[in-house]
C-alpha cells in the first residue's frame, strides 16, 4: 500500500482547479492511498484507490467534462520513472479510462495509440481492449482486470495514477508498482504449523524472494499468529 508521501503535490495546481471550478480548495479530490495487487493464480490484479471523499464520475459542466475521473498508464516492464520512452508513451501497453465510466457504468481499458479514426469518448487514445465493473463504497474505489486484459503478463509491472477535475489535471502525479501476492503462503504456513515440522514448509518460505521473514510458530497454541499470513506480498524493485 502506497502512503501519502509517495505522491508529488502541487499546490498550485489544486489552487488552479479550485478557482477555474468554482471550488474551494479542500474540495479537490485526492488520493490518500492506492494499491494494485495481482492474484498470480487467477492471473488478475486487484485495483484500490481510497479517495479524500466519495467522488462525482457523472456530474458534468457545461463543456460536458466530468467532475472526477481518473486514468491508469500501464508499463508491463515494471520500470519506474513511467515517462522513460521515446517517443513518449511507447513503453505502455494499455490505459484504464475513469473518463469513461459515465458512458457504460464499466471502467473501459484502452490501446494507448489510435488506428485510424478516434473511437467516441475516447479521448484520443486507441481502441477498446475490454471493460470491467467497479464498486464505489463511500471513499474507496475497486475494480480488478485480468492481466491480458491490461497488457502484462508476469503480474510485474508499473503504472501511473492521474486524476482529473472538470477535464484539468489535479496536480497529483503518483506512480508506483504492482504488488504480487504470494499464492501458497497459507497453505505452506498451515502445514508446518499443524504437523509441527518447520522442514515442510517455513524453510521452504524463507528461500523464495517474496518473503523477508516468518515468524517462528507457536506449537503450544497450534497456529501461527495472523501477522504470519502479512508477509506473502511482494514488490518488484
Amino acid at each position: 500500500m502506497t502512503s501519502a508521501e509517495n505522491f508529488t503535490v502541487s499546490i498550485f495546481g489544486a489552487a488552479l482547479i479550485a478557482l477555474g471550478t468554482g471550488q474551494i480548495a479542500q474540495a479537490v479530490l485526492l488520493v490518500e492511498s492506492e494499491s494494485a495487487v495481482v492474484n498470480p493464480d487467477a492471473k488478475e490484479v486487484l485495483f484500490t484507490i481510497n479517495f479524500n471523499k466519495m467522488p462525482d464520475f457523472f456530474t458534468v459542466d457545461k463543456f460536458n467534462r466530468r467532475s472526477n475521473s481518473f486514468q491508469y498508464f500501464i508499463d508491463p516492464n515494471g520500470e519506474l520513472p513511467i515517462l522513460n520512452a521515446s517517443p513518449i508513451y511507447s513503453n505502455f501497453s494499455s490505459i484504464i479510462r475513469g473518463e469513461e465510466i459515465y458512458v457504460a457504468g464499466d471502467v473501459r481499458i484502452r490501446d494507448v495509440f489510435s488506428v485510424g479514426a478516434s473511437e467516441p469518448n475516447s479521448g484520443g487514445w486507441g481502441k477498446i481492449r475490454g471493460s470491467v465493473p467497479y464498486s464505489l463504497d463511500g471513499n474507496v474505489l475497486k475494480f480488478s482486470a485480468p492481466l491480458q486484459l491490461i497488457g502484462d503478463s508476469d503480474g510485474v509491472f508499473s503504472y501511473q495514477l492521474l486524476l482529473t477535475e472538470f477535464g484539468a489535471w489535479n496536480g497529483i502525479t503518483n506512480e508506483n508498482k504492482s504488488i504480487v501476492a504470494a499464492p501458497d503462503l497459507e497453505r505452506y504456513v498451515f502445514k508446518a504449523t499443524n504437523l509441527g515440522k518447520k522442514d515442510l514448509g517455513v524453510p521452504q518460505l524463507l528461500s523464495k524472494p517474496y518473503i523477508t521473514s516468518v515468524p517462528e510458530p507457536n506449537f503450544a497454541l497450534g497456529a501461527l499468529t495472523v501477522g504470519a499470513l502479512s508477509v506473502g506480498l511482494r514488490r518488484k524493485h
